[in-house]
């Protein structure tokens, strides 16, 4: 299925991602970066069905992080803790329900920000060619 307003949010997501360089003090916590520091993953050994389940997942991600921006944003101090991690949960359930690991997701964040080819690759994926 070709989910082409998933892919352009996930697509804007990306260009985010790259241009932003989301990252954090806890690298391995997707809420706090999506992008892994370093991959032993090659574009290559990744399928175009995987880069199709990324963009999707990347778009949900999106729309879960905007949510809980806002309520994390005007919550109390002391309801913020838990409600990142509410937004975790759900990232990382988006992710997997997309059939990725949270790894593979990071990875594939990590190529597309660092692979010139590989980017334009994922790009090609997302406007389906």
């Amino acid at each position: 299925m070709k989910a082409s307003g998933h892919m352009t949010s996930a697509l804007l997501l990306l260009a985010a991602l790259v241009v932003g360089g989301i990252s954090g003090a806890h690298a391995s916590d997707i809420y706090q970066s999506e992008i892994a520091e370093s991959t032993d993953m090659r574009g290559e050994d990744i399928s175009d069905r995987t880069l199709e389940a990324f963009l999707i997942a990347a778009g949900q991600v999106q729309s879960i992080r905007a949510s809980y921006a806002e309520m994390i944003r005007e919550a109390p101090e002391s309801e913020r803790a838990e409600l990142r991690e509410g937004a975790v949960g759900d990232m990382t359930t988006a992710i997997e329900f997309s059939g990725l690991k949270v790894e593979t997701y990071r990875a594939i964040g990590y190529l597309a920000q660092n692979d010139a080819e590989f980017k334009r690759r994922l790009d090609r994926v997302a406007a389906g060619n």
